[in-house]
């Protein structure tokens, strides 16, 4: 990183690039097991961080859209409608509950084919009948109540029956006399569907910052390096025989915003701000669906299978050309 922004962002570690060279630089499963690793920073049910370290910014992102788009969930797909006095259109108010995040277990539902029935081995429904008796009335997601298809269903969901995520989600407000009635149809989808089926609220990575003093920098410098920081990435420590000198004490919290190159002439001062190229730290955070412990497992499995079905495909075709 320099003053006027990032410098050689472009990586050369494809076999490709040494094709010219005649040199071999293909894929190596030894070296890559050997530098790749995953390190859990922390996790709950809401929020899991880790590092992922010795891999390329494709698989990276791979995972990282297989999060948002591939790992299902149940949302609400069908709404009828028997009553709805209120102020919100049929069409907005459907629309506000098929965000309502839910939690239940997806993989306890089947995938219902297009165009067919709602029934208790591909769905859940719940009802909702709110009717204003006072002056206004809230309408929350606390309101849905679950209704097993069958006695099979509810028996099948007893220990953990479907609900919203949270029971105070805002649906809707009426007034005296205003009514709302209706019944709506959970189904299993992903993400890259509809919105309403993405299991997680943000999944992101960053590379992970590189801060590197090649030179000392002590006495008022350090003092006016540390002050520069907006995010405390350096301190100060007392060195014998040179006094106060800086260190790089959270090099995690940098956010490259080169405040220390532009106030402190950081380059002048032999401050080096870069990135490592092959190790990002992910944030996945979960709607409240699917923990988000579970998600990380459910979208390596999608990822292993993936992986399987393009080395078949691989396979096939070169059985197909050997053939020819």
């Amino acid at each position: 990183m320099t003053r006027e922004g990032p410098v050689n962002p472009e990586t050369a570690d494809f076999c490709g690039v040494f094709a010219s060279l005649d040199l071999d630089n293909s894929w190596d499963m030894a070296q890559f097991k050997k530098g790749f690793s995953i390190e859990i920073t922390h996790m709950d049910d809401e929020r899991i961080e880790f590092d992922m370290a010795g891999i390329d910014p494709p698989l990276a992102n791979a995972f990282r859209r297989i999060l948002i788009a591939e790992v299902p969930t149940v949302a609400i797909s069908q709404v009828t409608m028997y009553q709805n006095t209120g102020v919100i259109h049929d069409e907005n108010l459907s629309h506000r509950l098929g965000l309502i995040p839910l939690q239940m277990e997806p993989d306890l539902l089947e995938w219902r084919p297009a165009d067919s029935e709602f029934n208790e081995s591909n769905s859940v429904r719940f009802t909702l009948h709110v009717v204003c008796n006072d002056r206004k009335k809230s309408v929350y997601s606390r309101d849905l109540k679950w209704q097993p298809w069958s006695e099979a269903q509810a028996e099948l969901f007893k220990d953990n029956p479907p609900r919203p995520v949270e029971d105070d989600i805002l649906i809707a407000q009426l007034r005296s006399g205003q009514e709302i009635e209706l019944e709506v149809f959970c189904e299993k989808g992903v993400g890259k569907e509809h919105a309403k089926w993405s299991p997680v609220c943000t999944a992101y990575y960053r590379l992970l910052p590189s801060v590197v003093l090649s030179k000392d920098i002590v006495g008022e410098d350090a003092e006016t390096l540390k002050k520069t920081c907006p995010v405390g990435v350096f301190d100060i420590e007392n060195v014998p025989g040179v006094g106060k000198k800086a260190i790089v004490a959270n090099s995690r919290a940098c956010t490259t915003c080169r405040e220390c190159l532009e106030s402190f002439d950081g380059d002048g001062m032999g401050l080096k701000l870069g990135k490592s190229k092959q190790h990002f730290l992910f944030s996945v955070e979960s709607t409240g669906c699917v923990p988000a412990p579970v998600l990380m497992r459910k979208a390596l499995r999608k990822l292993q299978d993936k992986c399987e079905t393009a080395s078949r495909v691989l396979e096939s075709r070169a059985a197909m050309e050997s053939s020819n």
